[in-house]
């Protein structure tokens, strides 16, 4: 029940539509030359309909009543001239707003995924990555027709109106007086539906981030779901939400569509007004123009009606993609830049604990690590070994303490200064759809050679199984790597490792996919390759880490004992229990 008015009370807060307007309206004129000439050519195609208005009075009277000699010959040319710059200056307006329209899409695309790649790792665990796709695509899409439809439909409609307006007065000025009583009542009730459209609008995009978000795990977890038979579940879930967003789109078009309804019927009757009163009082020929003009102020009308629709959903997705934009991005305020660390570590004090967790996920950390030495973290999942590493490049920020890096506090360090002196192999394989070359060669690595790529290849015994491939390192492997087997996909990250070479090594599981052999050598080349660097181990198989210079035992965040693998084996506490359960196993 409080999630449900919580969503409500989210929903029917939408900043200033104005503020939005103009946000968006500064991304536009940045092309103002394509503005410019918009206009220019929406001024000319809405001028374009009153003088067609007087043309037609001009043949009426001329033409057809007085039937003159001189003006049949140069109307039906005048009014092929006035045709033809009127298509011109429409589709200059339109292809030149769109080329706006486009760039402004572009540009928002690009800054909105700029700032997902620099917002904290608590973001993405707080936030489904279906919902942030569809603002990327969906949401962002929609703001084209704010920049085009939109704004094109209300310049050229608002430039119509006041041309035939004027022109009406011009004819007579009572008759116009008869349509202005009907237009109050359509600005009221346009008025009092505009809230309602926003509103609905904000509904239909979070309804279609449910469907990408709902989608996406559908089709990501796609072997779970036979495994367990999950597919009637999966496609009612997505049937639901499917559904939604059909009720909602159908509430934006019968909203829209009753807008259309009202503004007709007023102006049917404004029509009826007219005529009863025009009988017997005008010519042919100012009648026909008059009501020419009464039957070309209903099209722009609606289109205002369509354009105030489109205004609105567009308004409510610029909301959700500025309030992207607006995120706060990971904390920088680093100053100091280093070379090469030497690789010491100090944690003092340090705790964290996660948002709506009970307890701390590390408490009152205190220990250094020396340069070169290869630490091990063991204990029981959720007992803080992965966090206490995750902490070291900051991708979650210490909540009291201090870690120091070569004696500095490593968040008086740039980030990414930071974040070069490590390598991380982590038990969630990374790999990207891309060749094995780029997925080795990743980032920074751009600029490697082939020579340093299949070297690194070589140290992590991938090389055997990639020149099995088609293509050898410029093989695909697929969404995730899907073409790949555990085994190789660990191996392939370890490679990248490698291939950066840092000071300091992360190694969360880096060997867990690995099957006996594979392991016995990668570990080999693990062991060379951790000569000289500083190295934090996590691992649950202990025999892969009895080398280890020293092994800290963790439970619920805490450190329970420290030493080495025959040193805690000799205690006969945690680490003997875990070890004697490991091999008994």
């Amino acid at each position: 029940m409080s999630e449900s008015k919580n969503s409500k009370e989210k929903l029917s807060h939408i900043p200033n539509a104005k503020q939005l307007y103009m946000r968006l309206f500064r991304y536009a004129w940045k092309y103002k030359v394509y503005f410019f000439i918009t206009i220019t050519a929406t001024i000319i195609l809405s001028a374009s309909n009153t003088a067609f208005l007087a043309l037609i009075k001009q043949v009426t009277d001329e033409g057809f009543v007085k039937q003159a000699a001189d003006k049949i010959t140069l109307l039906p040319f005048y009014l092929f001239a006035l045709m033809s710059v009127r298509a011109l200056a429409g589709f200059t307006s339109v292809y030149c707003m769109r080329i706006v329209a486009r760039r402004v899409v572009e540009r928002l695309r690009i800054e909105a995924f700029e700032k997902l790649m620099c917002l904290p790792v608590k973001f993405y665990d707080a936030n489904s990555i279906g919902l942030l796709v569809s603002k990327l695509t969906y949401d962002v899409e929609r703001l084209s027709t704010v920049c085009t439809r939109s704004a094109l439909n209300v310049v050229r409609d608002a430039l119509t109106l006041i041309g035939l307006v004027g022109y009406m007065i011009y004819l007579d000025w009572r008759l116009t007086l008869v349509f202005a009583v009907v237009t109050p009542f359509m600005a009221l009730y346009l008025g009092k539906m505009t809230p309602k459209l926003r509103m609905n609008a904000k509904k239909v995009q979070q309804a279609v981030g449910e469907i990408t978000k709902t989608a996406e795990e559908g089709i990501a977890g796609q072997r779970i779901v036979k495994i367990f038979g999950a597919q009637d579940y999966e496609i009612e879930r997505f049937s639901e939400v499917v559904s939604k967003n059909r009720q909602l789109e159908l509430r934006s078009t019968r909203i829209a569509g009753l807008n259309s309804f009202v503004v007709e019927f007023l102006a049917a009757l404004a029509l009826a007004l007219v005529v009863y009163y025009a009988l017997g009082r005008f010519t042919a020929g100012v009648f026909v123009a008059f009501t020419g003009a009464l039957l070309m102020i209903i099209s722009p009308i609606k289109q205002l009606t369509s354009a105030n629709e489109d205004l609105q959903i567009g308004l409510a997705a610029a909301h959700s993609v500025f309030d992207l934009i607006d995120t706060p991005g990971e904390e920088d305020s680093g100053k100091k830049s280093i070379g090469r660390a030497k690789g010491e570590i100090e944690f003092r004090n340090v705790t964290l604990r996660y948002e709506g967790a009970k307890h701390a996920a590390v408490d009152q950390f205190n220990f250094t690590i020396q340069p070169g030495e290869k630490l091990a973290l063991v204990g029981r999942s959720g007992s803080g070994k992965t966090t206490l590493v995750n902490l070291l490049p900051r991708f979650y920020e210490l909540q009291q303490g201090l870690i120091l890096l070569d004696g500095i506090d490593i968040r008086a360090l740039q980030l990414r200064n930071l974040r070069e002196q490590f390598s991380l192999v982590s038990q969630d394989i990374v790999l990207f759809n891309d060749t094995i070359f780029n997925n080795i060669a990743y980032g920074v690595l751009r600029s490697a050679s082939e020579e340093e790529v299949i070297a690194a290849a070589k140290a992590a015994y991938a090389w055997d199984f990639i020149q099995q491939l088609p293509k050898g390192l410029q093989n695909e492997i697929g969404d995730r790597g899907v073409r790949l087997s555990g085994g190789q996909k660990q191996r392939i990250a370890i490679a990248r490792a490698i291939l950066k070479n840092a000071p300091i090594l992360l190694l969360d599981e880096a060997t867990s996919a690995l099957d006996g052999e594979s392991e016995k050598h990668v570990q080999a080349a693990l062991d060379t390759l951790m000569q000289g660097r500083t190295t934090i181990v996590i691992a649950h198989r202990l025999s892969t880490i009895e080398n280890a210079d020293r092994i800290l035992v963790m439970h619920h965040g805490k450190i329970v004992e420290s030493g080495t693998h025959q040193g805690l084996l000799a205690q006969n506490g945690h680490y003997s229990k875990l070890y004697h359960k490991e091999s008994e196993a």
